[in-house]
């Protein structure tokens, strides 16, 4: 039985939710909403962005009242140069089709809805920082009943450039092809071994979140779980599985970083589901609202296990 497998949706959608739910002080004291804006952008993405508002304490936050804003005047600048208006989809997302954003341009989008105050944010996208080598390995632990918990774990190892603050994010996705050839994919939760927990600054929405503080202009390799599972004993007969785990390596920007960070905290808070929790104030990079205008750059690799359905384990 296939374990720890987070059945939730990609990240981006995590991001263009929260900035509708987050808790802010200032919003707890106030019937004033403001426009949010929420973007993640990289240079394999077509550029989109999310425009929504803000709710107030006192108002109905059912789907009947869904705070996505469709008629938004979305400005997208190049290096201070106007380009173009972005065109609205459908709830909330703005987008032009045929343009893919570039490394080393900083990006500013300004919004502007009815009587609400004018929102603007700027972005850039860092360069990619490759992944090196990645390894993989097994821990088993025997248990009472015959049976042993298996550990799968990676170990990633990149060269972090120097002379500049960097900053990381490492994701999992996984992609379950099943006998008749059908396949299913989710966010797979990756997590640090015991030895590696203190070198992250976050470890919730099951991703890996870091920085180059004490690993400046150095090689790094580190150790993390991103699958378990359970054997017992043999059968005669399987069904098996061909399970495909993709590995994510992001360069982000700082802000992008803080913004998740932050998110990580009212998360493990108990976010809207704990009202007894302090207020959680989610970092922000957007003038004169909410949300955030991030940058990131991407490398992967994958492994591909033969599962054991009936509980013999994975082969590489």
């Amino acid at each position: 039985m296939m374990k720890k497998i987070i059945l939730a949706g990609m990240l981006f959608n995590l991001i263009l939710l929260s900035g509708c739910v987050k808790i802010l002080n200032d919003e707890l004291k106030t019937k004033e909403t403001k426009l949010v804006l929420n973007a993640a952008i990289s240079t394999d993405s077509v550029f989109t962005v999310n425009v929504s508002r803000t709710f107030n304490i006192f108002e109905d936050e059912s789907v009947n009242n869904l705070p996505f804003i469709d008629s938004a005047k979305v400005q997208l600048y190049e290096d201070n140069h106007y380009l173009f208006d972005l065109n609205h989809t459908s709830y909330g997302f703005y987008n032009k089709p045929d343009f893919f954003p570039q490394l080393d341009k900083e990006y500013k989008v300004d919004v502007s809805y009815g009587s609400y105050k004018p929102v603007e944010s700027k972005a850039i996208i860092p360069p990619k920082v490759p992944i090196v080598a990645f390894d993989t390995s097994t821990n088993q632990i025997a248990d009472a009943y015959g049976g042993n918990e298996i550990d799968f774990i990676g170990e990633i190892t990149y060269n972090d450039p120097p002379g500049v603050s960097n900053y990381y994010q490492l994701s999992c996705r996984i992609y379950i092809i099943h006998a008749d050839s059908s396949i299913d994919t989710y966010q797979q939760a990756v997590w640090p071994v015991d030895e590696n927990e203190r070198f992250f600054e976050s470890t919730s929405g099951g991703n890996l979140l870091w920085n180059d503080k004490l690993t400046e202009g150095k090689e790094v390799s580190f150790k993390f779980v991103y699958f378990s599972s359970y054997e017992y004993k043999s059968k005669a007969h399987r069904d098996q599985e061909h399970l495909r785990f993709v590995f994510y390596l992001k360069s982000i920007t700082q802000a992008y970083f803080t913004y998740l960070k932050s998110l990580g905290v009212y998360w493990e808070t108990g976010g809207t589901e704990n009202p007894f929790s302090e207020p959680v104030v989610i970092y922000s990079n957007v003038d004169n609202g909410y949300g955030i205008l991030g940058g990131y750059s991407t490398d992967s690799t994958s492994i591909t296990y033969t599962y054991d359905t009936n509980g013999d384990g994975g082969k590489p």
